[in-house]
């Protein structure tokens, strides 16, 4: 398994209250272009993908080897956000520059890679002794019968979203993967419509399928959370609240679907709902911008 560095569900902001911040996260801006030869060996469409360099927020961005899967969202209430990246290069290379970029931020901590089945894991949290600014990565690159698996989860929160004096940060430790795994040669194909996260997917469940308005971008990868899941990304072609609501539906198994929650920041609508209490429970998220694309998160949080 993943080494087990936090534990910590995503964060409760669905539903949520408190004041909004005032400026929304700049989603679509900056946004460094991806061509076909960017992809490697997969065979997956390059639209609603974003290459190295392309600002994450906090200060974060792309690094070298990974591509941004739709946008960085952003929570409901606060300044934070979850992102997932697929991993073209090496995925201990692609986790290391994200922990370096926190080091350069002022967070320190603790991560690492391990063997998982057939394939690897990295999982790292790091935080800001002075301000209780965050961030939580995991990384996952695993070849197997039901697909491929590459990608990164990064979950940020800005300032004043941890207690700097609750825990204290632990030194960066070293980073190396037991073994390598490389990608095949290609073609890696998208996953199955039928069950978009069968890759990901580390126990017995109903499958996932694609809803109809929406298109997978790359493909799934860990879940952008404070621990075990799994996350995909789909942009938006349809009437997008009755597509968030769909996907909403898929997760009765976990509970009743709540009314899903919309916030307003300039020119972009956030909508949240999650499914279940406890653990397991699923999270949609999504962003409409006045103009452009609009995307959705879809993560199953537990194992």
């Amino acid at each position: 398994m993943v080494l087990a560095l936090v534990a910590a569900a995503c964060s409760g902001d669905e539903g949520a209250t408190s004041t909004p911040r005032e400026e929304p996260l700049e989603v679509l801006s900056g946004r460094t272009e991806v061509t076909t030869a960017d992809l490697g060996p997969f065979a997956v469409d390059t639209d609603g993908m974003a290459g190295p360099g392309t600002p994450l927020g906090g200060g974060l961005q792309v690094p070298d080897g990974s591509l941004l899967l739709g946008v960085p969202f952003p929570d409901l209430v606060g300044k934070g956000y979850r992102a997932l990246l697929l991993v073209t290069g090496d995925p201990v290379a692609v986790f290391s520059a994200v922990a370096e970029q926190a080091g350069g931020l002022g967070m320190e901590g603790d991560g690492g890679c391990l063997t998982v089945p057939e394939g690897l894991g990295c999982s790292g949290r790091f935080v800001d002794g002075a301000d209780g600014e965050s961030l939580t990565v995991s990384a996952l690159r695993r070849v197997g019968p039901a697909g491929i698996t590459s990608g990164l989860a990064v979950v940020y929160q800005p300032p004043g979203s941890q207690d700097p004096g609750a825990q204290p940060p632990l030194p960066p430790t070293p980073t190396d993967a037991v073994f390598p795994v490389p990608l095949p040669e290609g073609p890696i194909e998208g996953p199955d419509q039928a069950d978009v996260v069968a890759a990901v997917r580390d126990t017995e469940g109903p499958p996932r399928p694609l809803e109809v308005g929406s298109r997978v971008v790359g493909l799934p990868g860990p879940c952008t959370c404070d621990g075990p899941g799994w996350s995909f990304v789909v942009e938006l072609d349809g009437v997008e609240r009755d597509v968030v609501a769909a996907y909403a539906r898929q997760f009765t198994d976990l509970g009743e679907p709540p009314d899903i929650s919309e916030r307003l920041a300039d020119e972009l609508t956030i909508l949240g709902v999650r499914v279940g209490s406890g653990s397991p429970v699923a999270e949609v998220r999504a962003v409409l911008p006045d103009s452009g694309p609009a995307y959705a998160i879809v993560s199953y949080v537990g194992e």
